[in-house]
């Protein structure tokens, strides 16, 4: 298993409402928070975490010494963990909940071949639009099941 603990440090809610907040650029609709997020997962599919972090980039609220540190704790996690899990062999949507009406939840699952990593990607509707407040990924796929 992951470290959760680890892999919590760099993504737990990326500590929300950090000082770059006004620098994030946003999604205007909410209709285009999925399309955003499959982008995102595409990459992911495809074995390509950088390009991932690449796209996450511009919406997310912190300042990018924070998102470097943790895209390059992802890539060490990754590194570290890969030949227990296999390679990414594809990804699937898992859900989308709507809290209220500034928040968002969309959960995928990234499909290696020995195990499916919950990947969760929470949106906050700003005054500008929404942007990117927070995601994670591990590999506690019981979470997935609380509340079922």
């Amino acid at each position: 298993m992951i470290n959760t603990k680890l892999v919590l440090s760099w993504a737990l809610f990326f500590t929300t409402f950090m000082s770059s907040f006004s620098q994030a650029e946003t999604l205007k609709a909410e209709e285009d928070l999925r399309p955003f997020v499959d982008s995102v997962m595409k990459n992911v599919a495809s074995g390509d975490l950088q390009s991932a972090f690449k796209t996450m980039q511009p919406f997310v609220i912190i300042s990018e010494n924070e998102f470097q540190s943790a895209a390059l704790a992802s890539k060490t996690q990754r590194e570290q963990f890969g030949n227990r899990f296999g390679k990414t062999i594809g990804t699937e949507f898992i859900a989308q909940q709507k809290v209220g009406d500034s928040l968002i939840r969309i959960v995928f699952i990234e499909k290696t071949e020995k195990h499916a990593l919950p990947w969760y990607f929470y949106f906050y509707k700003s005054q500008n639009g929404w942007v990117l407040n927070a995601f994670s990924w591990n590999d506690q796929m019981p979470a997935l099941f609380i509340g079922k």
